[in-house]
């Protein structure tokens, strides 16, 4: 076992693998993540493999490839597929979207984490109190409410002076935005990150003349960038994942992301099944670039505050 002396300590130590108990609790945890393993990325593989046949061949052949893996093939089926799909528009309105998600869901949930943790007004801990508690609502039972909102914006008031004083913003993006300002998780993990930081800061920073939105992004946001970082990464990742949410909001197909796009195109018959499988493939791309090229921030935020140094 010497291959693992030079790793760093995780749930199994160089020590615990010296014995005939240790090395035996390390093979069955070995064996049962490459279980998971497989049942993760098998269908992911399928689908690669299956959008490269033809519709006969999806149809008659049960093989795992493809009967044609040329390059040639496969630069025509990737350009068959884009030009029928027509998903261009999408992925510019899927690229708003995504700067809609991180601008939204940091700044807000920062701000009010950064409230929670450093400013003590009256009534703070019941705020608190309360988004802990909207996390145990499921959030299917909000969507009728929300919806009924969203078509009179802020509150649902009576109809005759509704067009006075409320607007409707279905069919924009400002709902979908709204809910990442008010992501109930991101401000807690906000929160427990501000709590780490030294109120002498604070109070130091407010000494010099800073205001609290000087403060929040020249001094306490730099700080806890590693949760910035991870917070805005999981939200480009949604971006890229969630079609319910344009699909129940926007009614205008022009406005639709790259997920709702290809939910509504399922249901075309123009389009093959293997076109619609390559277009779940373009579709996973820029989520599996983000986590590649962020992975040290994303594994850096999840454990940003867990040790208090």
């Amino acid at each position: 076992m010497n291959k693992f002396s030079d790793k760093p300590a995780g749930l199994f130590m160089s020590s615990d693998l010296k014995s005939r108990k240790g090395r035996m609790g390390y093979w069955m945890l070995f064996a049962f993540v490459t279980i998971v393993m497989i049942f993760t990325f098998v269908p992911v593989i399928w689908m690669v493999f299956t959008a490269f046949k033809t519709s006969a061949e999806m149809y008659s052949s049960a093989a795992f490839f493809p009967k044609d893996l040329s390059v040639g093939n496969i630069i025509n089926r990737i350009s068959e597929a884009w030009v029928k799909l027509d998903l261009g528009r999408s992925i510019i309105q899927t690229l708003v979207l995504t700067a809609g998600h991180v601008f939204f869901g940091i700044v807000f949930p920062g701000i009010a984490g950064y409230i929670l943790s450093k400013h003590k007004v009256a009534g703070v801990k019941l705020v608190f109190v309360l988004i802990v508690w909207t996390m145990m609502m499921p959030s299917i039972i909000r969507t009728v409410p929300q919806y009924m909102s969203y078509m009179s914006f802020p509150f649902i008031v009576d109809d005759k002076i509704r067009s006075i004083t409320n607007f409707n913003v279905l069919n924009t993006y400002w709902p979908i935005w709204f809910n990442d300002a008010i992501n109930c998780f991101n401000i807690i993990l906000f929160k427990n990150n501000f709590d780490a930081i030294s109120d002498s800061m604070q109070e130091a920073a407010e000494i010099d003349g800073c205001n609290m939105l000087q403060i929040f992004f020249k001094i306490m946001l730099p700080i806890v960038a590693p949760v910035a970082f991870y917070v805005g990464i999981g939200l480009m990742s949604v971006a890229w994942a969630d079609y319910f949410n344009p699909y129940l909001i926007l009614k205008d197909a022009e406005l639709y992301p790259v997920p709702t796009r290809l939910f509504l195109l399922k249901n075309d018959p123009k389009i093959t099944p293997n076109n619609h499988l390559m277009g779940l493939m373009f579709a996973c791309v820029p989520p599996y670039l983000i986590y590649v090229i962020f992975q040290k921030k994303i594994m850096g935020g999840m454990m940003a505050g867990a040790v208090k140094g």
